[in-house]
């Protein structure tokens, strides 16, 4: 829900025959280009501006053009059929199985006719599961996935408005065939929402960009319309969910928390992100919430480099995090994926705001049955791996991973597997307490019907790859040898500027929030007493 970049209207170049298309550029780019980045209120340690630089795309522009001269043919016969017209031309009529690029017009050109094909074909999307079914598609559009999340080009040429008409007013009434035939026409096989730049949203927000796309939701960056409309006083983050009953469902779970936190926040001080508005857009819920300028993840790799950010801005951020989770502690809520990707910091780079509540949850409605797989894997705490119950303490534990990796730039346990994870655990803490393990068995092999990764005798079952033959092999190990220091990895990560006691006073706050046994973590209000925080200045609160 951040944008790096100031967006304004992008102008693209129409496109000219035999000419490819311009490489398209923002105001903020061209500026970035010629001026120095932004120098954060925390010092950094190693900035790193330079990576990534945009490259010119080449395209085919013939083949462009016909494929957009095929959707004009197969239109103006679907038309014809529509109006009783059986006499098409033979040279004009497309094959069934040809595929149809999906095409935006201007605001200035005919409006968009959506097409019913009589056939109905089976796609499987390249990013579903062996395990899922294929989606049967009401109209053989031609889908574009990328190799990364992003599915879609924000930056299309043409657009979609929503004054555009779909269906002649004087023609037959649309069949639920030709009603899912325009609703594939605004989402992709996945039911994530494709939007275009300059597509208005509820008559009152203006798309200007993408954020980014996540699990649940298409994220937008957007500024209202009106006077000064792009100002960035006008600026909000629009979270569009899926286009499906699960999603719905949790972004009403969503929306109710979030409310509840900002009920019991009226003066705004709990560092929990503001939701400002909610409607729905074309069978999706939108949620609209204040924009900030970026994520922590993004500003590490903006100004931390690989060596992390300062030490002082660890601090500022600590406290701004445990004063959110002791919000929620009083709410009786668990947000349940706490990482740098959901935690926004503001334009002065001075305060920070929790955000994405869709995983969060209400400790009494019993909505939360163990689960191996809550929370993104390298933030998950013991206690979800081991599939046992839990509580606001998982969020405790991911504050402190996400604490190490703001100072030294690294992921405090990248384990690739739930069993890797604790094996890295174990490394730093010593061996899982043995009234643990017991819960774990039987939940594994009552509930999950999993192999448990420990023995009846609790040994650890360790999964590895053999160093030479590269087979997996399983080794039962008595005891897993702590490995890590966390004092001596926050010491190499220290700067010339960074205070040696500071450095000590957060390995001794990290050691308490990643103690084995959630129920003898440090809760949110020990941890707002500790030194490392409650000693820290007046600055950015």
């Amino acid at each position: 829900m951040t944008e790096t970049h100031e967006n304004k209207p992008l102008e693209v170049a129409p496109v000219e025959e035999k000419a490819p298309l311009p490489v398209v550029t923002t105001e903020a780019d061209e500026k970035s280009a010629n001026e120095e980045a932004p120098k954060p209120v925390f010092q950094v340690k190693e900035p790193d501006n330079d990576k990534n630089k945009a490259k010119p795309v080449s395209v085919d522009v013939s083949s462009i053009k016909m494929d957009i001269l095929k959707a004009l043919a197969e239109a103006r016969s679907t038309i014809a059929v529509i109006k009783g017209d059986t006499q098409v031309k033979t040279e004009e009529k497309v094959s069934e199985t040809s595929e149809v690029v999906e095409i935006r017009q201007p605001a200035e050109e005919a409006p968009v006719v959506p097409v019913s094909v009589p056939d109905v074909k089976t796609v499987e999307s390249p990013k579903r599961s062996k395990s899922r079914s294929p989606v049967k598609r009401s109209s053989p559009v031609k889908e574009v996935v990328a190799a990364d999340v992003d599915e879609f080009d924000m930056f299309a040429a043409a657009e979609m408005h929503d004054g555009a008409v779909l269906m002649s007013p004087t023609g037959p009434s649309v069949s639920a065939a030709a009603a899912a035939t325009v609703q594939s026409n605004f989402d992709d096989a996945d039911g994530y929402y494709k939007p275009s730049v300059g597509e208005i949203l509820n008559g009152k927000y203006r798309v200007s960009g993408a954020v980014g796309k996540g699990v649940f939701s298409t994220v937008l960056r957007c500024h209202r319309v009106g006077d000064n409309a792009y100002d960035e006083s006008n600026a909000v983050a629009i979270k569009l969910i899926r286009n499906n009953e699960i999603m719905r469902e949790a972004a009403q779970t969503e929306v109710k928390i979030l409310t509840e936190l900002a009920e019991k926040d009226p003066r705004d001080k709990k560092h929990c992100v503001r939701l400002l508005d909610r409607f729905e857009h074309r069978n999706h819920v939108a949620l609209v919430f204040e924009s900030m300028q970026m994520n922590v993840r993004e500003a590490m790799k903006k100004f931390g480099g690989k060596g992390g950010i300062s030490l002082q801005a660890v601090r500022i951020f600590a406290k701004h995090l445990l004063i959110a989770i002791s919000h929620l502690d009083t709410c009786g809520i668990v947000h349940a994926d706490i990482k740098p990707d959901n935690v926004l910091l503001d334009d002065k780079q001075t305060m920070i705001k929790l955000c994405d509540f869709g995983s969060a949850f209400k400790l009494d409605e019993g909505k939360h049955d163990p689960t191996p797989y809550l929370v993104s894997r390298f933030y998950r705490a013991p206690e979800i791996v081991l599939g046992l119950p839990y509580d606001k303490a998982v969020d405790m534990w991911s504050v402190g991973c996400c604490l190490y990796e703001m100072f030294t730039g690294k992921v405090m346990f990248p384990g690739s597997t739930n069993n890797e994870m604790l094996k890295l655990f174990m490394e730093l803490k010593g061996k899982i307490p043995n009234k643990l393990i017991k819960k774990h068995r039987q939940a594994y092999i009552d509930q999950f019907l999993m192999e448990p990764h420990f023995t009846g005798d609790n040994k650890f079952c360790s999964r590895e790859l053999d160093r030479v033959t590269a087979k997996p092999v399983l080794r039962l190990m008595d005891v897993v040898k702590t490995k890590m220091d966390l004092g001596s990895a926050l010491l190499s990560a220290k700067s010339s500027t960074d205070d040696r006691k500071l450095v000590l006073e957060l390995r001794n706050l990290l050691e308490r929030m990643f103690t084995l046994d959630p129920a003898k973590r440090i809760t949110p209000t020990e941890a707002l007493a500790h030194p490392f925080v409650k000693n820290e200045g007046k600055q950015g609160y």
